[in-house]
């Protein structure tokens, strides 16, 4: 399965179940969900819930042209006596649709559906919502190096990250971005030209 997690779901009348399953590791219960609390996820897109000493935060993507994906932040809990716990956590990413049809084929067939999460994405995907600022450094054949090479050693090693949107700052050559991760909103600030006055000693900086 690679980076892939087994999920076996069940789903009663008004609540469902998941346990997951990924190499060399096994959750230590069932996580249950209320349908309550999934149809206030499609409409909040975000929400944490727990179930007896462990808890998972939930969020709804509807990525532009893609399908829906439903990610699940699992923080897996046992209770190790004498008031302390112990656990692991664990990313889901599922396919939103599949998730739906596998909740209703358990419901009318009551049986146990297992499903694969979605592969994970190794870099973070870079949206530019420029056109000023970008056009400029495109037409600069320094700039575009410095650029490319400051999201290389920046943004792309974010592996925590879904997407990393930028859009023209006020400042020539410079852009504003902020990050998109399985929990919500991450990281903003800019990425700005400094000397600028000389474009060959010119680099790009990170200011959040």
């Amino acid at each position: 399965m690679n980076n892939r997690t087994m999920i076996k779901l069940s789903a009663s009348e008004d609540c469902v179940t998941l346990r997951t399953f990924s190499k060399g590791y096994r959750s230590p219960q069932f996580f249950i969900f209320t349908d309550k609390e999934l149809l206030e996820l499609e409409e909040k897109k975000f929400m944490t819930v727990s179930d007896i000493h462990s808890f998972a935060k939930l969020a709804f993507r509807e990525p532009i042209g893609q399908a829906k994906i439903l990610e699940i932040g699992f923080t897996w809990l046992s209770d190790t006596g004498g008031g302390d716990v112990s656990g692991r956590k664990e990313m889901v990413r599922l396919s939103y649709e599949q998730f739906k049809d596998s909740i209703k084929q358990s419901r009318e067939n009551s049986i146990q559906v297992k499903m694969l999460s979605l592969e994970e994405a190794g870099r973070p995907k870079i949206e530019f919502h420029s056109r000023r600022n970008l056009t400029a450094v495109a037409e600069t054949k320094v700039l575009r190096k410095k650029l490319g090479k400051f999201i290389a050693n920046h943004f792309l090693g974010w592996k925590d990250s879904r997407q990393i949107t930028l859009r023209d700052d006020c400042e020539p050559y410079s852009f504003l971005f902020w990050e998109e991760t399985p929990y919500g909103a991450g990281i903003c600030g800019g990425v700005i030209l400094h000397n600028r006055e000389n474009l060959k000693k010119a680099y790009y900086g990170m200011h959040t």
